[in-house]
C-alpha cells in the first residue's frame, strides 16, 4: 500500500492524484495476509475453551490453523493413529489379530472414546464460551465488578494457552502409562500385547499401545480435566462477585439458569468416559459370561461420581442464590401483602356490589400477574440446574451400557421377554 501523490495510466504517464490511497497488485497478497492475521487475532480474543492441552501442540503440527479447529479431521486422525496400527501390528503376531478383535475394551477406548473427546470440542467449547459471555451480555456483572470479571476471563485464557500446562499433561500421561505397565505382572497383559517368546517382551502392537495409543487417550482426557478445572475456577471467581440477580426471573434461578446448560455441554465427555467403562464391562461379560457384582457397583459408582463432579461447580452459586431468595421473599412478600390487602379492601365484603363490569376491571389481572411473579420468587432454585440438563447428562452416561445389558442377558431370556410383550 502506497500513499497517493501520483500514479500512472496504461501508457506509463504519471497522473497526479492528491490525497488518494491506492493498493498495488504487488502488495495485494501482503494486504490479504495482514487481514487474515487480524481475523485470526480477533478470533483468538473470542475463543476460550476451544484452547487447552493439547491444542497448542496440534497448532505446531498444523492440525489447527487460526480459527479452523478441524474437529472432524482431528478426530479421524486420532482413530487412525490410536486404533488402526494396533490391528495392523497385531496381525504380525500369531493369534494376535484374533485376540485383539475380541478385545471390546480396546475398540471402545481408541475407536470411539478417543475420537469422541476431540469431537466434543465442537459442542462443549462454544456452549461454555456462551455462558461466560452471558454474565456480561445479560448485565449480571455490575460495573464495579467488570474489571474482576475481565481479569477472570483473561486468566482463564492464559492458563488454557499455557505451554507449561501442556507439557505437564503430556508428561503426566506417560507417567501414568509407565506406572500402570510396571505395576502389572506380565501374565496380565493380553495375548496381542506380548511376543509369545519365552522371554517376556512386548510385541510391536504392545509397544505401540504403551507409547502411542494409551498416552494419546490419556492426553485427551487430562486436557479435558484441565479445561474443567479452569471452568470450575472461573465460576468460583464469578460467584464471589456482587452479581445483579433478579429473584423473580422466570428461569427460576434468578437469571442463572443458563449455567445448567454446562451439563449438556459436558455430555460428550461424560459419554466418552462411560464408553471406556462400558467397554471394560462388556469385555468381562464376553470372557466370564456374567458381570460380577463388584464390577456393577464400581461402574455405577464411577458414573455417579462423574455426574456429581460435573455438577459440583454450579454449587458455587448456592450462597448468592440463598441471599437472593431471602431478599426476594421479604421484598416481594411485603409487596404481595400490600396489594392483596388493597384488593380485598376494594372487592371483598358483603356490602360490595359486583356486577358484570367487574370482569373488565384491571385489578384482577394485575393482582394475578403480581402473584405469578411472587410465585417465581418462592420457587427459586438454590442450584442453577434444570432437569432437562440432568436428563441429557444421564442419557450420555447410560447409553454406552445398553449393549452391555444385552450381552449380560441370555439370548433365550431376551426372546422370552419379547414374546411376552406379544402374547
Amino acid at each position: 500500500m502506497t500513499l497517493a501523490g501520483s500514479t500512472t495510466d496504461r501508457q506509463g504517464n504519471a497522473i497526479r492524484v492528491p490525497g488518494q490511497i491506492r493498493l498495488e497488485l504487488a502488495g495485494g497478497e501482503d494486504q490479504e495476509q495482514k487481514c487474515t492475521q487480524m481475523n485470526e487475532t480477533r478470533h483468538a480474543n473470542e475463543a476460550l475453551f476451544e484452547n487447552g492441552p493439547p491444542v497448542s501442540l496440534q497448532r505446531r503440527l498444523g492440525l489447527v490453523r487460526g480459527s479452523q479447529f478441524n474437529v472432524g479431521r482431528r478426530a479421524l486422525i486420532v482413530a487412525v493413529v490410536g486404533w488402526i496400527p494396533l490391528l495392523v501390528l497385531a496381525g504380525f503376531h500369531s493369534n494376535g489379530i484374533a485376540s485383539i478383535l475380541w478385545e471390546v475394551d480396546v475398540h471402545a477406548r481408541y475407536l470411539i472414546a478417543a475420537p469422541l473427546l476431540v469431537l466434543a470440542e465442537a459442542q462443549c467449547a462454544p456452549r461454555l464460551n456462551a455462558i461466560v459471555r452471558h454474565f456480561a451480555d445479560a448485565g449480571l456483572v455490575t460495573d464495579k465488578d467488570r474489571g474482576a470479571y475481565d481479569a477472570a476471563v483473561a486468566s482463564t485464557r492464559a492458563l488454557l494457552n499455557s505451554n507449561r500446562a501442556e507439557i505437564v499433561v503430556i508428561a503426566l500421561a506417560y507417567l501414568v502409562v509407565a506406572a500402570v505397565a510396571f505395576s502389572l505382572s506380565f501374565d496380565q497383559f493380553p495375548v496381542w500385547h506380548k511376543t509369545g517368546n519365552s522371554a517376556p517382551a512386548f510385541s510391536p502392537a504392545g509397544w505401540w499401545h504403551v507409547l502411542v495409543s494409551l498416552p494419546l487417550l490419556l492426553i485427551l482426557l487430562f486436557g479435558w480435566a484441565w479445561r474443567f478445572t479452569l471452568w470450575a475456577r472461573f465460576l468460583w471467581r464469578v460467584a464471589r462477585m456482587d452479581l445483579r440477580l433478579l429473584a423473580s426471573h422466570p428461569d427460576g434461578a434468578a437469571g442463572l439458569a443458563v449455567l445448567g446448560y454446562s451439563l449438556r455441554a459436558f455430555s460428550p465427555i461424560a459419554m466418552a468416559l462411560a464408553m471406556i467403562v462400558a467397554g471394560r464391562s462388556a469385555q468381562i461379560v464376553l470372557v466370564d459370561g456374567v458381570m460380577p457384582k463388584e464390577t456393577m457397583i464400581f461402574s455405577a459408582s464411577l458414573l455417579l461420581a462423574v455426574g456429581a463432579l460435573l455438577a459440583a461447580p454450579l454449587f458455587s452459586f448456592t450462597p448468592i442464590l440463598i441471599r437472593a431468595l431471602q431478599r426476594g421473599s421479604f421484598e416481594y412478600g411485603a409487596l404481595a401483602n400490600r396489594v392483596g390487602a388493597a384488593f380485598e379492601e376494594k372487592w371483598i365484603g358483603r356490602d360490595r356490589l359486583v356486577d358484570n363490569s367487574a370482569l373488565e376491571r384491571p385489578d384482577f389481572s394485575a393482582t394475578t400477574d403480581l402473584y405469578a411473579i411472587v410465585a417465581n420468587v418462592y420457587s427459586l432454585r438454590l442450584v442453577p440446574i434444570d432437569m432437562k440438563s440432568v436428563a441429557a447428562l444421564g442419557v450420555a452416561l447410560l447409553l454406552p451400557f445398553v449393549p452391555v445389558v444385552f450381552l449380560a442377558l441370555p439370548a433365550e431370556q431376551i426372546l422370552a421377554e419379547l414374546k411376552g410383550l406379544l402374547f
